[in-house]
C-alpha cells in the first residue's frame, strides 16, 4: 500500500486566543456575525416553563463563507430561527480543523445561547490526533443531533473503463497500486474511506493527496492525471451532473443513490466504512435541563422537517435526522472507525 505525499499535511492544531465575539441584536450583515429574523416559537417555552430563549442565539460554523459548510450551517440556523422564534446571529469561526470554532462555543456560557455546527473532523479526528484541546470525548459538549450528511463517493470519468465498482476494485486486484485516487489529505474522511476498502477488500490503490483540496483532485481526474477521486459529494456533483464523472460508490444510505445514480452504498455490500460527513449540531456541557430540552427538540424539529430534507436534497446532502442518545452514539461509533482508520494510515507512514 502507498501514498504519495504532494504535501505536507499540517496535523498539529492551532492554539485558539482570544476571540471578542459580539453579537448583534439588529438586522442586517454586520463585522461580527449576521442577525436574522425568525418565527414565533412560544409553545416549547411556556410548555417547559422557564423564560429560553428570550433573545437571539449565535451559531458558530466553522470554516468560512463560500465553502460547502457555510450554506449547511446558514439554512439550518435560518431553520432553527423560525422553530424558536428568535433572531440568530451567524458566526463564521475558521481555524484549526474546526476546533477554533468548537473552543468558542464549548467555553461560551451554557445557557442555549451559543451553539455550533461541526463534523467528525473538529470533534473526532482532531481530539484523536491532539490531545492538548479541551475537549477530548463526548462527555466534554453536548451532542444536540446529528442533522444532514455529505457521503463521500469514488468519481472516475464518465468514460472510465469500469462500468460499476466491481470492476474497479478487480482491476485493483489484478494491478496493485496501478489505479491512483485523489483524496484531501492523510487524516481525513475520504483517505479513511480509501483505508477501510484496501483493508476490507485486500486490494491496493495509490493514495493521492491533493493541497489543494477535492476541487484540485476533481479536476486531476477530469484531466487524466490520476484515475478516480473520492470527495464529498455535493462539492463536486456539478461534474457529475455536466456529464464529467461518474459515481462508483459512495459512503452514504441507500437513499443517496438517487442523488448519484448508477452507484453503491459501501455498507449495502458489506463494507465497514462509516466517513461520511455528517454534521452535527453542538453546544457547550452543563445545559440547564429544561434549556436543553427546548433546544433538543427545537433542533429535532428541523432535523426532521419536509423543508429540511428538501433542502438537504436539493444541496447534494441527504437528511439524517438523530437526536439525543442516538447523536451520541454516532459519535461514539464514528471515533472507533476513524480510531481503526488513523492505525492504518500510521502504518501506511
Amino acid at each position: 500500500m502507498k501514498i504519495r505525499k504532494t504535501s505536507r499535511i499540517l496535523l498539529a492544531v492551532m492554539a485558539a486566543g482570544s476571540l471578542a465575539l459580539a453579537a448583534c441584536a439588529g438586522g442586517g450583515e454586520t463585522t461580527g456575525g449576521e442577525t436574522t429574523t425568525g418565527g414565533t416559537g412560544e409553545t416549547t417555552t411556556e410548555a417547559a416553563g422557564v423564560d429560553y430563549p428570550n433573545r437571539p442565539f449565535t451559531f458558530m460554523i466553522p470554516y468560512n463563507p463560500g465553502g460547502s459548510t457555510d450554506p449547511v450551517g446558514r439554512e439550518f440556523a435560518r431553520q432553527l430561527s423560525e422553530v424558536l422564534g428568535v433572531n440568530h446571529v451567524i458566526q463564521n469561526i475558521p481555524g484549526g480543523n474546526e476546533t477554533v470554532g468548537l473552543s468558542y462555543v464549548f467555553n461560551a456560557e451554557p445557557d442555549g445561547y451559543t451553539i455550533g455546527l461541526s463534523s467528525a473532523t473538529g470533534i473526532i479526528t482532531q481530539p484523536l490526533v491532539n490531545d492538548s484541546l479541551s475537549f477530548q470525548t463526548v462527555d466534554d459538549y453536548t451532542p444536540l443531533a446529528t442533522v444532514t450528511q455529505a457521503p463521500n463517493a469514488i468519481l472516475v470519468r464518465t468514460d472510465a473503463v469500469w462500468e460499476n465498482f466491481d470492476e474497479f476494485l478487480e482491476d485493483a486486484r489484478q494491478r496493485p497500486g496501478a489505479i491512483r485516487i485523489g483524496s484531501t489529505g492523510t487524516l481525513t474522511n475520504n483517505t479513511f474511506t480509501i483505508l477501510a476498502i484496501m483493508e476490507q477488500a485486500g486490494v491496493e490503490f495509490t493514495i493521492v493527496p491533493f493541497s489543494g483540496g477535492a476541487g484540485e483532485a476533481t479536476r486531476a481526474v477530469i484531466s487524466g492525471e490520476i484515475e478516480a477521486v473520492i470527495p464529498t459529494v455535493p462539492g463536486q456533483l456539478g461534474f457529475v451532473q455536466s456529464g464529467d464523472l461518474r459515481g462508483l460508490a459512495h459512503t452514504g444510505g441507500d437513499e443517496y443513490e438517487a442523488i448519484l445514480p448508477g452507484s453503491v452504498a459501501l455498507n449495502s455490500i458489506g463494507y465497514t466504512a462509516p466517513f461520511s460527513s455528517d454534521y452535527i449540531v453542538v453546544a457547550a456541557k452543563g445545559l440547564e435541563p429544561a434549556v436543553e430540552r427546548i433546544l433538543r427538540d427545537a433542533v429535532m424539529a428541523v432535523a426532521n422537517s419536509a423543508e429540511w430534507a428538501e433542502w438537504s436534497t436539493n444541496a447534494g446532502f441527504a437528511a439524517t435526522p438523530r437526536g439525543d442518545d442516538e447523536a451520541r452514539q454516532w459519535v461514539l461509533d464514528t471515533t472507533a472507525g476513524i480510531e481503526n482508520a488513523i492505525r492504518l494510515a500510521e502504518a501506511l507512514g
